[in-house]
């Protein structure tokens, strides 16, 4: 049975007298319309696959159907099986949105970064399968490979979301402003950004950035990472982004949260009021 737990319907209403005018609250109001369907992703590594594939009843399966969206992080399995895990996946979990990702080692994952360049054949292999993914995550710095990721991924009507991730910090705004210029230069159907949190307010640009521009894209996520920017991960969805990530098993980022945890905070998503509340209540579990 499709997971329809996760189509949250939240909207904003402005009282009287509000500031907020003209195109800055159509953009807003538009954000949250077309963001009522929130996507929770879990990533699928070799370990989570292999033990739902041996025992349906494996523990991991209640994380997967938790999730209406799964990242296959191409880079943690061999070479060898990347044609066949799209398939291998939707076999396991058929009500599942797929997001193929070959994350480069200076991004957080496995996929060596002098071998940036030689990726799109591997796409392309992945892409000739009968099972493929409906979409493909690029980096922002290799934005250069767009033009012809896009050539082989249109033949098969899977999209591309292009990510930005920092370890060191949150973008300023004009830093932010830029890359989603960038994205909507090479005009991507997708938006992601996870920058490390240093304080406690220091979300509160990507939460603006959220509410500009994710009318813009089918697909939006800006959170924080660490300690001080796990409740974005939750609190960015009410801003208007449809897309979060959660661990299946050991996190894989700096303050990820796990399925379990997320899956209930975003069924209670319009009840929580502020990034205080949606840490407190995230704390419980």
């Amino acid at each position: 049975m499709r997971n329809t737990a996760l189509s949250t319907h939240y909207y904003r209403f402005f009282p009287a007298g509000s500031n907020i005018t003209g195109p800055h609250k159509n953009a807003i109001f538009c954000s949250m319309v077309k963001s009522e369907k929130k996507y929770l992703v879990g990533l699928v590594c070799p370990e989570a696959l292999s033990a739902i594939e041996a025992d349906p009843m494996h523990p991991v399966f209640l994380d997967i159907e938790a999730c209406n969206a799964l990242e296959i992080r191409y880079d943690f399995f061999d070479e060898k099986v990347w044609p066949e895990l799209s398939a291998r996946v939707r076999k396991v979990a058929p009500h599942a949105m797929q997001i193929g990702t070959v994350r480069l080692v200076r991004d957080g994952g496995k996929f060596p970064d002098k071998d940036a360049y030689s990726r799109i054949p591997l796409w392309s292999k992945i892409l000739g399968e009968s099972e493929v993914p409906e979409w493909l995550d690029l980096e922002q710095d290799c934005l250069y490979d767009f033009k012809n990721l896009k050539s082989i991924a249109d033949l098969r009507k899977t999209r591309i979301l292009v990510s930005q991730h920092n370890f060191l910090r949150i973008p300023n705004q004009q830093e932010l402003e830029d890359f989603a210029r960038d994205c909507l230069r090479v005009k991507a159907d997708g938006l992601k950004i996870a920058a490390m949190s240093n304080s406690e307010n220091d979300c509160e640009r990507l939460y603006k950035f959220t509410r500009i521009h994710a009318h813009e894209f089918e697909l939006f996520a800006a959170f924080g990472m660490g300690e001080t920017g796990k409740a974005s991960r939750i609190w960015s969805l009410k801003e208007g982004a449809n897309l979060t990530y959660a661990s299946i098993g050991h996190a894989q980022a700096p303050g990820q949260i796990d399925v379990a945890s997320s899956e209930k905070a975003l069924k209670n998503l319009e009840n929580l009021n502020s990034p205080f509340e949606t840490l407190g209540f995230i704390q419980k579990f």
